[in-house]
């Protein structure tokens, strides 16, 4: 079974190509262009270098949030258009899931952060590979103080932008090197595989993106009616 994975929700953008949990080809990019410019160019390059084509691939498979809003819009769309035009399932994945596989194996909580802005992350604990706490956005402070005293392994954009103020807060906190701390279509694939192998499907018209808050537009919104009543 091959499998297309992206993931569009960070600063970075990222393409993999797997058959089943084997990794075949993943490129990433970190810079300054939009991943709307990139994205076409960077899945091309990984179904060239799997020696593959995209009628190859089975499932089509992208992170789906939390994360950036415009991001998140752009890889989910570009999932969707392929597969609908191939006719072929797709899987979305918290990237919350796909950045904690980054450290699979690693004996302690593990902390995917995402920067919310304004000092605030989205977050879940993983341990063991299996989600320990709820998705949610809350203010770093408030997270580093819940778990003061246990030993965890922060990961994410977060981890790498407040690294000094985890590390300082607990003897028990480290943040992962950098070659993992960020977002991997190849964990996203992972992750989209074992969902299938669990029984897990989707298809192009159910797959949506996880924003686990509101859009900016959807609170400017919401404040209009409010002012207005």
């Amino acid at each position: 079974m091959n499998i297309l994975a992206i993931d569009t929700s960070g600063g970075v953008c990222t393409a993999a190509v797997l058959a089943d949990n084997r990794l075949l080809s993943e490129v990433y990019m970190d810079g300054r262009r939009t991943h709307s410019e990139t994205l076409g160019v960077m899945v091309d390059q990984c179904l060239k270098y799997a020696e593959l084509t995209a009628e190859n691939i089975d499932i089509y498979a992208c992170a789906v949030g939390p994360g950036s809003f415009t991001g998140l819009r752009i890889g989910v769309g570009f999932i969707k258009g392929l597969a609908h035009v191939l006719q072929r399932p797709v899987l979305g994945v918290n990237t919350l899931d796909a950045l904690a596989r980054n450290a699979a194996g690693f004996d302690a909580l593990v902390c995917p952060v995402i920067d919310a802005r304004r000092e605030e992350v989205y977050t879940a604990a993983f341990e063991n590979g299996l989600l320990k706490s709820p998705y949610r956005a809350l203010p770093l402070k408030n997270l580093l103080a819940e778990l003061n005293g246990q030993r965890a392994l922060f990961l994410g954009d977060a981890a790498l932008k407040y690294r000094d103020k985890i590390c300082s807060a607990s003897a028990g906190f480290s943040v992962a090197h950098p070659g993992i701390a960020l977002q991997r279509a190849g964990s996203v694939g992972l992750c989209a595989f074992d969902m299938y192998e669990s029984g897990e499907r989707q298809d192009v018209y159910s797959l949506e993106p996880f924003y686990l808050r509101e859009t900016q537009a959807e609170r400017v919104y919401a404040e209009k009616q409010g002012s207005a009543k």
